[in-house]
């Protein structure tokens, strides 16, 4: 706790500065930095970059606040403060690729382990949901057992994906795997619901059509965002199956009379032809938050950009090239908004990089 507690007040002080409504002044950019300017929003490149992982596939702000990037391919979550001092690891996770925390503090990270069944002579990998208890810990994330509370012993096929928390703790999981047909009744694609205690509630994506090319449908899955400062149960899940026309979706939950559903947001046939619905938009999205305001954010690993969306699905301010130059990603895939600024983990350049935005659109 000794070691963790400066660095705990240090990020209440941080947070309560970052609460201010204040804009960025554009005319006292920070010396140093490399900004962009898309339409009124200038886009802050912060230095310096942020270094030592190996393949980060995603990156979370917490709501002490920490940073939290699962280093996927070094077995391990990072936590890191505001400014990016390193603060510890975790106890070793197999290969994490997404990661939320909940308020209690508590991580929920989607992951593998290995073990050895009965007549087998090497080990077989399954999916599985861990949970990370901070506040037990005292914020002491080497201190903090990784608990398995979910995996399906047996199926070992199956994979999770993405992970996004709600504002009663409970949350919702991406499920990947091969098995689809619309015979079976418990598809391997779908979007579960989980309770604050880790119990699997349903899959709320039933109507959705597997492998299918249109909204409403299920591919493989990347990464899954919700909004949990309010009460509501949307969220928006990206795909990378080659026949999704549509690989990032939007999703409400609407009751009408005894009737409940999960539908799209936007329809081509009510919204037009607006920027979140045009065909074939992303290649391979992997990354996707949501900042306050309701505005969206999606990282696309093979177009090396990053998009944002009006909470009416118009585009703004997306940028982006291949490199590993000031504003350039090499297969973004983890992306996290806080205080104004972007966190992308830029899985192929081994870093986390940060955009301060400044604009003057309120």
């Amino acid at each position: 706790m000794k070691r963790a507690l400066p660095y705990i007040v240090l990020a209440i002080v941080v947070y309560v500065i970052g609460c201010q409504e204040t804009h960025f002044p554009v005319d006292s950019l920070p010396q140093g930095n490399v900004n962009t300017r898309i339409g009124d929003t200038v886009y802050v490149l912060q230095n310096p970059v942020w270094t030592g992982f190996n393949h980060p596939q995603a990156v979370i702000v917490g709501n002490e606040p920490f940073i939290y990037v699962a280093d996927t391919d070094n077995d391990r979550i990072v936590m890191l403060d505001l400014i990016g001092r390193v603060i510890g690891y975790s106890p070793k996770i197999k290969h994490p690729v997404a990661l939320t925390e909940d308020k209690r503090l508590q991580l929920i990270v989607c992951a593998q382990f290995d073990t050895l069944l009965p007549g087998k002579q090497s080990p077989t990998t399954f999916g599985a949901v861990y949970r990370l208890d901070m506040v037990s810990a005292n914020h002491d994330i080497s201190s903090a057992r990784p608990r398995r509370v979910f995996y399906e012993p047996s199926d070992s096929t199956r994979r999770y994906a993405g992970v996004a928390s709600l504002y009663n703790n409970q949350y919702y999981i991406c499920r990947n795997g091969p098995k689809n047909e619309l015979t079976r009744i418990d598809r391997d694609l779908a979007v579960l619901q989980f309770s604050m205690n880790d119990e699997l509630l349903s899959p709320v994506t039933t109507s959705f059509s597997p492998d299918g090319t249109g909204l409403l449908s299920l591919s493989t899955m990347s990464a899954i965002a919700t909004m949990p400062w309010n009460r509501s149960v949307e969220f928006v899940f990206c795909q990378t199956g080659d026949h999704a026309l549509y690989k990032v979706q939007w999703i409400q939950y609407v009751v009408e009379g005894q009737t409940a559903n999960y539908i799209s947001k936007f329809y081509p046939s009510l919204d037009g032809s607006i920027d979140f619905l045009r065909l074939n938009h992303f290649t391979q999205p992997a990354g996707v938050t949501f900042d306050p305001s309701g505005n969206l954010y999606v990282v696309d690993a093979a177009k090396d950009s990053l998009y944002r969306f009006s909470t009416r699905g118009i585009e703004r301010y997306s940028f982006g090239g291949t490199g590993s130059g000031d504003m350039q990603f090499h297969q973004p895939s983890g992306i996290a908004y806080f205080d104004k600024t972007l966190f992308v983990a830029d899985r192929g350049n081994n870093r986390i990089v940060r955009f301060k935005l400044s604009s003057d659109i309120q």
